[in-house]
């Protein structure tokens, strides 16, 4: 049988593992689950996911952060954690993408869909490197009514490329904007200096 895509479950999340199952296996995807950080990280070794998903139950132990750290820093495969800890805390260079359990409930499944299967068409891919500096720029594109795949690496913004086109990258680290073009060979590639952005935004997509 051939699978949509294959995600990798790391999940101490009681209350949500048969909701993973249920509806992920329903939709066509492959799940491997387990709450073991060292069977995670073998199996990994011997198959290749599109996405790895981390769900925990409450906040998230400051153990992991070191754990995920030596495991999966230089991994190319996007990792999605999803956790009700402070973002500050959370927070690491090598996750993609972190949502609360609300916000996942709403975006997983687009962020999955874009990762496994493609031929998305978001108006914007938001490279947000910096995720506390101009919160208000996400907030603005989206009550503008544009639609926006946001990540927080560049190898999730590779992975995001490969399978889809946006119609412009914007991009919330400036030394990283010359090297994003290189990167994609994208000509409507800009930084975000702040919120008045929206107003570019605009004049691209019009």
């Amino acid at each position: 049988m051939q699978h949509l895509g294959n995600i990798f479950l790391y999940n101490n999340n009681t209350v949500n593992k048969e909701l993973y199952h249920q509806n992920l296996e329903k939709m066509g995807y492959f799940l491997f689950d387990t709450d073991n950080l060292h069977k995670f990280s073998l199996y990994n070794k011997e198959m290749t996911p599109n996405v790895l998903l981390f769900d925990f139950d409450g906040h998230t132990p400051i153990e992991f952060i070191s754990s995920l750290e030596r495991k999966f820093e230089r991994s190319s495969i996007p990792l999605i954690v999803v956790s009700e800890a402070p973002r500050a805390l959370i927070y690491h260079p090598s996750i993609s993408h972190y949502l609360t359990h609300d916000e996942a409930r709403k975006r997983l499944l687009d962020i999955l869909e874009s990762y496994c299967i493609g031929n998305k068409k978001h108006h914007i891919l938001y490279i947000n490197l910096k995720p506390y500096e101009r919160s208000d720029f996400a907030k603005s594109v989206r009550n503008s009514g544009y639609s926006m795949f946001e990540v927080h690496n560049i190898n999730a913004a590779k992975a995001y490329m490969e399978k889809n086109a946006p119609t412009i990258i914007c991009i919330n680290f400036q030394p990283a904007l010359s090297k994003s073009r290189k990167l994609f060979s994208f000509p409507k590639t800009f930084y975000v200096e702040n919120t008045q952005n929206i107003k570019e935004v605009e004049q691209f997509l019009n």
